[in-house]
């Protein structure tokens, strides 16, 4: 008992240095750059004739759809990003923010919002959801060069 209260205590009290730590190195990591041109192709399911993806979506069924879409990211600070999104049918502004991971991205949009991670310096992939009408969707976006 003596034992596993003494092996207990000791590792306790070690948690919050090893975290502090983590938390000190994790805040040396830079936020990552995403500043500038992103593209790709998307892989849809559409449910109206509208937005990105134009008639695709007309007809009473759901429909598999593609569009190329642009993010141009103007402006960033501390993980957090301001841009535009753009496809052939249609151009809306795009805010993004990266977790504390570095790794994973959140969006929103006019209707809808994704989530994603980042794979490297020149790619990242965003999985998104809108209601009314409905659409899903993934892309990998890499950087315009």
């Amino acid at each position: 008992m003596r034992f596993t209260v003494a092996f207990l205590t000791l590792a306790l009290a070690t948690v919050p240095a090893i975290a502090k730590d983590h938390a000190k190195d994790h805040a040396k990591d830079p936020w990552p750059s995403l500043v500038g041109t992103w593209v790709g192709k998307s892989r849809a399911i559409v449910t109206a004739a509208s937005g990105h993806y134009g008639d695709a979506g007309a007809g009473a069924e759901p429909r598999f759809a593609s569009a190329e879409l642009t993010i141009e990211i103007a402006k960033e600070d501390e993980g957090r990003y301001l841009g535009t999104i753009t496809s052939r049918g249609q151009s809306e502004p795009k805010l993004m923010v990266v977790g504390d991971d570095r790794k994973t991205l959140r969006t929103a949009d006019g209707d809808g919002t994704s989530v994603g991670t980042i794979l490297g310096k020149d790619s990242f992939e965003l999985c998104y959801a809108q209601n009314n009408p409905s659409t899903v969707s993934c892309i990998t976006f890499h950087r315009k060069k």
